[in-house]
């Protein structure tokens, strides 16, 4: 099997959190395997680091894991806006890695800690950069933790949206249909285990965002979804001590001018991957029961892809 090998913290995380044992790894992936091969609508990525993630992620329930992979593979047809044309060179990924608004940090807590994204929203330019674009480009990041990050896929993620200075002429476009499908895309189809999410420094307008946000999620979830304003910083730092922060906010963990580089070219590193992956996803005329649609998983109208499988 070609996975990579974990270090002890995170193989005991592995073994007492999500119920890893190495004895039933080589069954489990051969029988999701087996059930991608009699799913005629799907059309996924079947390598074993991709699908141990996934095991992970849904801590070994074949049932979960099954569900998540559907998720998210329809969830990357259907969500066109999304997840098509995610060339890095295209100019509009091009404008969002360069003022770099998604930095995961590379120093986590310990050697069991969760991976800490930081969304630096200030660094958005509204002239420059849709929001549909910025979230194109935070898919394509967490595809790449997923395909690489033990700390992400094992320990977790703890996100944390710093708003000082955040242009709200966003908010026109954060509409609460954006919103739906951001957070389904997110919670539903993505194999993490979602820690913590900060939000600090958040106006008015932007707290109002973010409660719609929370609003739209699971209780699991909103319950873990935190607010700060400039009157109570302290307790933010309790939760992301400064060490963990990068230089720009008096911390140690990298500076964003090296961080928005580094993962500018982590992303155009993937290129090839980000061009081989569309050609995944499903195709609903062949799924089956009820075909899935834009309407029918987040309630809303959309576009539809219907994709050309090989």
């Amino acid at each position: 099997m070609a996975i990579r090998k974990l270090c002890p913290a995170l193989q005991e995380i592995a073994e007492k959190e999500l119920n890893e044992t190495s004895e039933r790894i080589k069954d489990d992936l051969m029988y999701i395997r087996e059930w991608l091969r009699k799913q005629p609508h799907l059309k996924v990525r079947t390598d074993d680091q991709t699908l141990i993630a996934f095991l992970r992620g849904c801590k070994f329930s074949l049932q979960r894991t099954q569900e998540k992979l559907d998720y998210y593979y329809t969830a990357k047809t259907i969500l066109t806006e999304f997840y098509s044309n995610r060339d890095p060179y295209d100019p509009d990924i091009q404008e969002v890695l360069k003022l770099g608004p998604i930095l995961p940090l590379p120093n986590t807590a310990s050697a069991s800690s969760p991976r800490i994204i930081l969304f630096n929203l200030a660094a958005l330019d509204p002239d420059k950069v849709s929001y549909i674009s910025f979230i194109k480009v935070q898919f394509m990041i967490l595809d790449i933790l997923l395909q690489e990050d033990d700390h992400f896929v094992v320990a977790g993620v703890e996100i944390w949206s710093e708003m000082k200075n955040a242009s709200m002429r966003y908010a026109v476009q954060l509409t609460p249909t954006v919103v739906r499908k951001t957070n389904a895309a997110f919670e539903k189809g993505y194999p993490l285990r979602m820690k913590k999410h900060h939000c600090t420094h958040c106006p008015p307008i932007a707290a109002g965002l973010f409660n719609l946000s929370k609003s739209l999620v699971s209780d699991k979830l909103s319950k873990r979804m935190f607010l700060y304003s400039e009157n109570n910083m302290d307790k933010f730092y309790q939760q992301v001590s400064k060490y963990l922060q990068p230089k720009d906010f008096g911390g140690e963990n990298g500076s964003l001018k090296e961080l928005t580089e580094f993962w500018k070219q982590k992303v155009e590193s993937y290129r090839n991957w980000f061009l081989e992956d569309s050609r995944y996803g499903t195709r609903e005329e062949l799924r089956v029961g009820i075909p899935k649609t834009s309407a029918n998983m987040f309630g809303v109208e959309g576009t539809f892809r219907q994709l050309t499988v090989d």
